[in-house]
C-alpha cells in the first residue's frame, strides 16, 4: 500500500451510495445488508444529517474504498422501523417462504440482544459514543486500511471525540478476527452480552 495515495474525508451525503456498496460487500450478513440497499441508504441518510454523529471515510486515489461511523443510532433505527416497516416485514416473510433459515436466525437474534442490550447500552451512550460499523472493500483488506481509519479520524476529529469520554464498540464473540483488530487498535475489553463483546477505547 502506497501511503502516500490515501487520506481521511469526512463523509455527506454524496457518498451515500459508494458506502452503501462497501458495506453490502463487505459485510453481507449484517441484517440491514440482508434486508436491502433502501434500508442502509435510509440508514446513512438520517446518520449523516446528525450533527452528534461523525463518518469518516479512507479515500485511495480518489476512490471511497473504506469508512467508520462514530456516534448513536438507536433512535434512527426506531425511525427506521417506523418508516420502513413494510419493507423489514416484507424481507421477513421472504425470509421464511424461501426457508432463508440464516436470515431468520438473524432477524430474532437481534430482536433478542436489542431487548437484552438496552440497559447496558443507555448506560454506556451517557458518557462514550460508539463505533458503529466499520468497512473497507474487500479489495483493500488485510492492508492496513482499517487501522489507519480508526487512528487518523481519531486525530483529524479530535474535536469530536473530547465531547466523550471514551469510544465502545461491540462485535460478534466469535468474529476473532475482529476481536483482535479492535485490540490491536487500543480497545480493552469490557463485557459481553448474548454473544457481542464490548471493547472500549
Amino acid at each position: 500500500m502506497n501511503t502516500n495515495n490515501y487520506k481521511i474525508i469526512k463523509l455527506d451525503k454524496e457518498y451515500i451510495s459508494s458506502v452503501e456498496l462497501i458495506w453490502r460487500e463487505s459485510l453481507p450478513d449484517n441484517l440491514k445488508s440482508m434486508i436491502g440497499s433502501k434500508i442502509i441508504k435510509n440508514y446513512l441518510e438520517k446518520f449523516l444529517m446528525d450533527n452528534s454523529n461523525l463518518g469518516t471515510g479512507i479515500m485511495d486515489t480518489n476512490k471511497l474504498v473504506g469508512f467508520v461511523l462514530f456516534g448513536q443510532d438507536s433512535q434512527i433505527v426506531k425511525r427506521l422501523i417506523k418508516e420502513d416497516f413494510f419493507i423489514i416485514l416484507k424481507s421477513f416473510i421472504q425470509s421464511i417462504l424461501f426457508f432463508k433459515i440464516k436470515k431468520i436466525v438473524n432477524f430474532l437474534n437481534c430482536i433478542i440482544y436489542i431487548l437484552i442490550s438496552n440497559r447496558k447500552e443507555t448506560a454506556l451512550h451517557s458518557e462514550n459514543t460508539e463505533l458503529l460499523i466499520i468497512c473497507v472493500s474487500k479489495k483493500f483488506q488485510n492492508k492496513g486500511f482499517g487501522s489507519i481509519l480508526i487512528k487518523e479520524s481519531f486525530k483529524n476529529y479530535s474535536t469530536f471525540f473530547k465531547k466523550f469520554k471514551g469510544i465502545f464498540v461491540k462485535t460478534l464473540k466469535k468474529d476473532n478476527n475482529n476481536v483482535f483488530f479492535y485490540k490491536k487498535n487500543r480497545f480493552k475489553y469490557v463485557f459481553e452480552i448474548f454473544g457481542r463483546v464490548y471493547l472500549k477505547y
